[in-house]
């Protein structure tokens, strides 16, 4: 935001004028607006963890012949979970020959045919309860799968600047770099006592094969990218009552003893000076 200082004027004005910001005065040292290129990232890290889950059940009493997936294995409506028989089947298979095996499974296929189990969702499994040519009951939970992977975590660096729902991140995991996954930014919390620091929610938005629960990942967020803007350092803007000022170069109009017309404002602006800046060599160092 760009604005002039107010100060008192014409003859009833006794009381010295008000400084610019809180123990901010101003300074002789001019500058000029600089225009160019922005990219602000900030580096994250977090935990992954399973989110809208939702378990896979035996639908009948009978045996699981076969697991055809695997923990953290992503999986598809698709996907072939287990393949299960009847308890029936299960004894008929048992009181064959393995040379016969395949034989009776043609024989009897029509009556004691095998069930595929399948997600309802695409998803990541994170829990295998069977095992193959285990006996199950109807209802004996065999898999969960999780819709959804979030990286808890938070920036590992002060950020400035704010966030925002959907922005990006890629993160892979610590152990094995190769694994990486992109994320969005889908909640954040700015730390209590660490305002430059926010606990991030970001979600996996490309679910594959690798991405283990309950591990660390690290990344890179992507916070905003601005071409051709208006850049001042961030020690030359007073803040005062919320809000951020420039001490610029005004354009004046017409004027009385108590008002002035203010046409424009240029480029050039005023470096703010603050109380307890040390000297060196005759030139005041500014605080950062």
């Amino acid at each position: 935001m760009l604005a002039s200082p107010a100060f008192a004027a014409g003859p009833a004005a006794q009381a010295p004028a008000a400084a610019p910001g809180p123990g901010a005065v101003v300074s002789p040292v001019e500058h000029t607006l600089k225009i160019g290129d922005i990219a602000v990232y900030t580096p994250v890290s977090g935990i992954s963890t399973a989110q809208d889950t939702y378990d896979v059940f035996a639908p009948f009493d009978g045996r699981v012949e076969e697991i055809q997936t695997e923990q953290f294995g992503f999986v598809t409506p698709k996907t072939i979970l287990a393949r299960m028989v009847s308890t029936e089947m299960a004894a008929l298979l048992d009181s064959s020959t393995e040379d016969s095996r395949k034989q009776t499974e043609r024989r009897w296929q029509d009556m004691y045919s095998y069930t595929e189990l399948k997600p309802e969702t695409e998803g990541i499994v994170t829990n295998v309860y069977a095992e193959p040519r285990t006996k199950v009951n109807k209802g004996d939970r065999l898999f969960t799968i999780a819709r959804k992977v979030v990286i808890i975590g938070k920036n590992t660096e002060p950020l400035y600047s704010k966030l925002a729902m959907g922005m990006k991140a890629e993160v892979a995991h610590v152990r094995n770099t190769d694994d990486k996954f992109d994320t969005e930014l889908t909640g954040f919390i700015k730390l209590k006592d660490a305002p430059l620091f926010n606990r991030l929610w970001l979600e996996v938005t490309d679910l594959k094969d690798g991405i283990k629960i309950g591990e660390q990942f690290k990344g890179v967020l992507t916070v905003g990218k601005s071409s051709g803007a208006m850049l001042v350092p961030r020690k030359h803007i007073i803040e005062s009552g919320g809000k951020r000022f420039l001490i610029t170069e005004i354009t004046t109009g017409l004027e009385t003893a108590d008002e002035t017309e203010i046409l424009g404002h240029s480029s050039v602006y005023l470096e703010p000076e603050y109380p307890g800046a040390e000297t060196k060599n005759g030139k005041n160092q500014k605080s950062r």
